[in-house]
């Protein structure tokens, strides 16, 4: 049973958990390994193993059998463009400045020195 406030899983959620678990058994990975590099605890990780057990929910699979052909066939994301970027300006207020790769040392110093004057105003 899901917590207050925690969306119960759905059926793409139970067949992730079912092909992470048979990876870590693959690898031979211990679980305290296996969690510690997928960035999970172990609760979690014992919560989905007890719940492949349970097997899923008739609920869920039907939520997964009304799912039409465009739903599953419509692209679920945006495309992404990465960019190198090695250096990185956090500001006091949470922005980052990023920098491009090649960028010489006096615009660096002015980028911080811009940043520097700015921290002093208020709006």
């Amino acid at each position: 049973m899901a917590k207050p406030g925690r969306p119960s899983p759905g059926l793409d959620d139970y067949l992730y958990w079912q092909e992470r678990l048979a990876s870590r058994k693959a690898s031979g990975l211990s679980i305290d390994e296996f969690c510690a590099d997928e960035g999970v605890s172990r609760s979690t990780f014992y919560r989905w193993v007890q719940r492949l057990k349970e097997g899923v929910p008739d609920a869920v699979k039907e939520e997964g059998a009304s799912l039409t052909l465009a739903d599953i066939a419509e692209p679920k994301f945006l495309p992404v463009s990465v960019t190198a970027s090695p250096i990185e300006i956090e500001l006091p207020n949470g922005g980052v400045v990023r920098l491009p790769v090649g960028v010489g040392q006096a615009v660096i110093i002015g980028v911080v020195e811009a940043v520097s004057a700015l921290r002093g105003r208020r709006r």
